[in-house]
């Protein structure tokens, strides 16, 4: 007796295509904006005076793009239709090209789940975007709420900087609990109320959202704690831009102790939180790590150092990322065959 063949994946909306496309282009243009800002010769100095090392930062960012292309599919889960492994990492590689070039982070996110609606249903690839994107938050607060303390408490560290650790581990925890009572009571449903209390929707539009969102709720939420652990995998990837840090401190003459990786660990991450907020983190990236550098004992020009080196690294990543998204958008176009539905 045959087994009954997978369900087939619903083709995509009309409009998924068409979003990837403006989001390529979006792109595009931010990337061009910003390598007129930094200038083109000035990054050509700047991985020169990286030098060989630079191979060794490439090396690691593939290798983190393949950990975090790993979470996403096992967010995904194991049964059919789902996207192929290929798919998912042509997703995060084009989704995080965007994010590093366009304000606030968020495009690329849109982006990812529009490419992998094309092989999955839209709750599944919306609920695996946005499990990896609650994991690197959780990874990114629980970095502060543990190390934080332990960095104000055991290093001699100046005033401003431990009441900064203190002030971002309070904000830390109260996000973390406010993550985690959202997911549980349902995230989706619980901003349809916040819009509800305020009235911006009205009681049978927040009934009908509701009821639609029902699964995409369950589906984030998880069915059990191990349906968490994909994350693991965005963990290894936290991990290896650590590494790539004390690589970069390493190749100038000053491999970092024990105390300064724990510090930009976590402070660190704070100054990484909020260089998103614009793209390629210019200015904010190489102010905030040469103070927090400075306030180590350490040389503020490798604080400098290191955020252009990271800048470096991930101007190739988003040239390579948008050549990769448009090349794969102009196919059916370049074949002579009509795009998808």
């Amino acid at each position: 007796m045959t087994e009954p063949a997978a369900p087939a994946a619903a083709p995509p909306p009309r409009w998924a295509r068409g979003f990837t496309i403006v989001a390529s282009v979006i792109a595009a243009v931010a990337l061009a904006i910003t390598l007129h800002q930094v200038g083109l010769g000035t990054v050509v100095d700047q991985l020169r005076a990286v030098g060989v090392w630079f191979v060794a930062l490439v090396a690691i960012e593939i290798v983190a793009a393949l950990c975090d292309a790993l979470a996403i599919s096992g967010f995904l889960g194991a049964a059919a239709p789902r996207s192929r492994f290929r798919r998912v990492l042509h997703a995060q590689v084009a989704g995080r090209a965007i994010n590093l070039v366009t304000p606030f982070a968020s495009l690329g996110e849109a982006t990812k789940v529009t490419l992998l609606m094309r092989d999955t249903d839209s709750t599944r690839a919306i609920a695996a975007i946005a499990r990896f994107g609650m994991i690197y938050v959780i990874i990114n607060l629980g970095l502060i709420v543990i190390g934080a303390p332990v960095c104000a408490l055991a290093l001699p560290l100046p005033a401003w900087m431990v009441r900064t650790l203190w002030i971002g581990t309070g904000l830390a925890v109260v996000l973390v609990g406010g993550l985690a009572l959202l997911v549980r009571g349902g995230l989706v449903a619980s901003v349809v109320r916040g819009l509800r209390r305020v009235r911006l929707v009205s009681a049978a539009r927040a009934a009908r959202w509701t009821a639609r969102t029902a699964d995409l709720d369950q589906t984030l939420r998880g069915a059990t704690l191990a349906s968490w652990l994909p994350g693991a995998w965005a963990l290894i990837s936290k991990l290896l831009q650590w590494v790539a840090a004390w690589v970069v401190l390493a190749a100038n003459g000053h491999a970092p102790p024990l105390e300064v990786m724990a510090v930009i660990a976590t402070a660190g991450t704070l100054v990484n939180i909020v260089a998103n907020l614009v793209p390629l983190g210019l200015g904010i990236a190489e102010g905030g790590t040469a103070a927090l550098m400075a306030a180590l004992g350490q040389p503020a020009s490798l604080g400098v150092t290191m955020a252009v080196a990271r800048r470096g690294v991930q101007l190739l990543y988003a040239a390579f990322g948008l050549t990769l998204l448009v090349s794969a958008e102009a196919r059916p176009w370049r074949r002579g065959a009509p795009p998808p539905p």
